[in-house]
């Protein structure tokens, strides 16, 4: 602790020289090496007394190490200033590092995944991932409609929406590093999370293609109650672009994923001849990251989500007979990079705010916990695991952590939720994301090893 004392103080002594360093262009290039040395020592040191003093998972620290750095609290100490004009406290460089470093844990997780026995809990991951999205959007929906007094220039049928959106999502990089760290990715139980919460990422775009479909359909229409315009849409008249947009949606993530899934099965062994032509140190690793940017990027451009192209690029490289070695080479990577992330992700909460909407902020938190735990877990049940298992799936699917804080931020920069719901929305995020690691670690130590009743 005296080494680890003595950094902190070294690097709080360089601040003030490196703040006051040239930068080049618009960007602080000193600055931002120096947040990063930050970053990194809080997350180790958050993960280190996460694991050995209270025997948690280490992300748990690292997001709580976000949290006490972040612009809102000590962070104006260490350099970390609130941007102005800007939604989002923390550097768009440094939001760029940490998404880069949720897109290499999914492709991890992917590669670490048992592809058969995610083909076998795949029918059992699309029901819990149906589950895992009605009921919350329901439930968030009939909060904001029963329990909001919205300001006059927002319309709470939107708000109402909008909340139920940003409930449906799951966060599938929270659940695949605690499953890594508790050795349970390949658990059945851990297979139908992954895979549920990825399908949950699919449903939760066409959920917000919808929603902002029918808003923008209301906005556009002139001379008419934009409520009379939802109403109709949710009585079934639905603006055919927005009908055209959901079905192109659903095609697009149910093509992408066969083709993905098909050629990294059919073609595992010359994909696995195309990495044994790399000779030199690190080349096949190097070829694995490049094929799992690619097919990221292909998710993004085609509208889904970068992290949907990064899990179905891992699975892919799942079969392949380099996938031990892929493994080994990458996780350094994932140790350096990954804890940015979660630090990143704790350094957007403003607790200040938080306590003033704390009443409606506690019934959404409540909501979205009992939203993902019962609509997942009843699901899983009846789909065939035990007691046991359907709890730990339930658990598994709560946190929303960067998918919420991602529809949260589209809500809040279109303008169609305000500062406060914004607030509710980021520390629901945090906060499913801070429980669900001590939840899910506890379900796993309870009860029989194997959840599934068969």
């Amino acid at each position: 602790m005296r080494r680890i004392t003595i950094a902190v103080l070294l690097i709080l002594a360089l601040i003030p020289g490196v703040l006051a360093s040239d930068s080049v262009g618009s960007i602080d290039i000193p600055h931002i090496v120096l947040s990063l040395a930050i970053m990194l020592l809080v997350a180790k040191i958050g993960g280190e007394i996460a694991e050995r003093k209270f025997k948690q998972p280490g992300v748990l620290g690292e997001l709580l190490a976000g949290v006490v750095i972040s612009p809102f609290a000590l962070g104006p100490f260490l350099g970390f200033n609130p941007i102005p004009g800007e939604i989002m406290p923390i550097s768009p460089e440094i939001d760029l590092i940490g998404q880069i470093g949720v897109v290499i844990l999914l492709f991890l997780a992917g590669i670490e995944t048992d592809v058969k026995q995610f083909m076998k809990f795949g029918k059992v991951a699309g029901l819990v991932a149906f589950g895992g999205v009605v009921v919350p959007f329901l439930l968030g929906y009939l909060a904001i409609m029963y329990f909001y007094t919205p300001p006059p220039d927002e319309p709470i049928i939107y708000v109402a929406l909008f909340t139920g959106a940003v409930l449906t999502a799951t966060s599938v990089g929270i659940t695949a590093r605690v499953l890594k760290d508790i050795n349970r990715m390949n658990s059945e139980e851990g297979t139908t999370i992954l895979g549920a919460a990825v399908i949950d990422d699919i449903l939760g775009i066409i959920v917000l293609a919808m929603v902002i479909g029918i808003i923008g359909a209301a906005g556009v229409v002139e001379g008419a109650a934009k409520s009379n315009i939802i109403d109709s849409a949710w009585n079934g008249i639905v603006p055919k672009s927005t009908t055209t947009d959901i079905i192109w949606i659903v095609l697009k993530a149910a093509l992408f994923w066969a083709v993905i899934l098909f050629v990294g099965l059919k073609y595992s062994d010359k994909i696995s001849s195309l990495l044994s032509k790399f000779q030199t140190k690190g080349a096949i690793m190097v070829i694995g990251l490049v094929i799992g940017f690619l097919i990221s990027y292909l998710a993004a451009y085609i509208g889904l989500a970068l992290i949907i192209g990064a899990y179905a690029a891992g699975l892919a490289l799942s079969a392949s007979s380099h996938k031990e070695h892929l493994i080994e080479e990458i996780t350094p990577i994932f140790n350096f990079i990954v804890p940015i992330f979660f630090v990143a992700m704790g350094m957007l909460v403003n607790v200040q705010d938080a306590v003033s909407i704390a009443g409606l902020g506690v019934l959404v938190l409540v909501l979205a916990i009992i939203g993902k735990a019962f609509g997942c877990g009843i699901v899983a049940y009846f789909s065939g695991f035990n007691y046991n298992g359907a709890m730990r799936v339930g658990m598994g699917m709560i946190p929303r952590g960067e998918v919420g804080l991602i529809v949260a931020y589209i809500g809040l920069s279109q303008g169609i939720i305000q500062q406060p719901l914004y607030v509710i929305a980021v520390v629901m995020s945090i906060v499913t994301t801070l429980i669900t690691p001590p939840l899910l670690k506890s379900a796993f130590a309870k009860g029989p090893e194997k959840g599934w009743k068969n």
